[in-house]
């Protein structure tokens, strides 16, 4: 099966998974020819300097898929299908539905070369020539470890996302929601989730307060659009997260945590970034910009996305480039990247192939 066929067959899989930011076979062919130079560089030598290249595919990649998100598992069982390589999926139980529903949704031919497992399979892991990762730090060293030095290894770790807001000046009401739609999809666990929203530090106290109550109307209006089933765990969490507020005088916006789908807004000031717990809790930090760098220190090589509300001075883009953010976009576009995205600044398909050069 060359590759032209791949495209073709995995053109209906695009349109069924939007999510997954392919449209169509278009998008594919576009990814091949920016990424490996030629639409058919996995089919023959191709002019490449002062003689012919060639790239060559995996024979079997060994994906380790994370808990939080179905649509990386998607994303990277779509691109070893594109390049040809049979793929053993370790699958973990909260995703292994939609998972097994993707599956089932392909052709045939591309169905005979996926093989799904629940743990880990030696076996499996052994005969694969490329293994790609995402989880937390110790999952990624745990097989990284577990690799000869003679494979490829991709690891994606756990990477922190946030919105820019700014001054505020006006409450605009459009974008507000927006926001909220990249706060409420995948129960904001993902890596493109946004865990906060960075307000310049001097914008006058009540835009600030009015801002925070659109934005929990906002919340509010997605809650039945994007449901989400928490467990005694996720509720415990939350609460945590409201009582430690309470308990330190900041500002706080949400419903009764006996409601379903319950959301969280809270207005604080800390100097340095901390974590959210997800499931719809989002942070309004009020961030001077001499401090901002300070501010970012701890998750420093772990941004990835900044969703941007305005145009963003060049001097905060610099700092969050620094800290090591990957990707900046619009909000209500951070858990919608395009086809042709650097995930965590690399490109995607180059680093599973391996080039063999024929010079004159």
């Amino acid at each position: 099966m060359d590759t032209l066929e791949r495209i073709e067959l995995l053109d209906g899989v695009c349109r069924l998974f939007p999510e997954m930011g392919f449209k169509s076979k278009k998008d594919l062919a576009t990814l091949l020819e920016l990424e490996l130079k030629s639409i058919t560089a996995l089919d023959g030598f191709f002019p490449y300097g002062q003689g012919r290249t060639k790239a060559i595919a995996p024979y079997q990649i060994y994906h380790v898929l994370a808990a939080n998100t179905p649509i990386a598992g998607f994303q990277s069982l779509m691109l070893g299908l594109l390049l040809g390589s049979f793929n053993a999926i370790q699958c973990p139980k909260p995703i292994k539905k939609p998972m097994l529903q993707f599956i089932s949704s392909l052709p045939q031919k591309l169905r005979d070369k996926v093989a799904l497992y629940e743990e880990f399979n030696r076996q499996a892991f052994d005969q694969s020539d490329c293994i790609v990762v995402f989880g937390q730090q110790k999952t990624i060293e745990h097989f990284k470890s577990l690799t000869p030095t003679t494979k490829r290894f991709i690891g994606h770790g756990h990477k922190v996302s946030l919105i820019w807001l700014g001054a505020i000046e006006e409450i605009d009401k459009e974008k507000i929601a927006l926001a909220a739609h990249d706060i409420s999809l995948y129960s904001q666990l993902g890596c493109l989730s946004p865990q906060t929203i960075v307000v310049e530090g001097n914008s006058a106290r009540e835009k600030i307060e009015s801002f925070c109550q659109v934005l929990s109307d906002s919340l509010r209006e997605n809650r039945d659009r994007h449901p989400a089933s928490l467990d005694i765990e996720a509720l415990a969490e939350i609460k945590n997260r409201r009582d430690c507020a309470k308990a330190l005088g900041w500002p706080l916006w949400g419903n009764s945590l006996l409601e379903p789908n319950p959301w969280t807004v809270i207005l604080r000031k800390t100097p340095r970034f901390e974590p959210t717990c997800g499931y719809r809790t989002i942070y309004v930090d009020l961030v001077e910009i001499t401090k901002l760098k300070d501010w970012l220190h701890p998750i420093k090589g772990m941004l990835s996305t900044i969703g941007v509300f305005n145009k963003t001075p060049e001097n905060i883009v610099s700092i969050f480039i620094e800290a090591g953010a990957t990707r900046f976009c619009p909000v209500g576009l951070m858990q919608q990247p395009t086809a042709f995205w650097h995930h965590d600044g690399r490109n995607r398909l180059e680093e599973m192939v391996r080039w063999v050069d024929w010079e004159q």
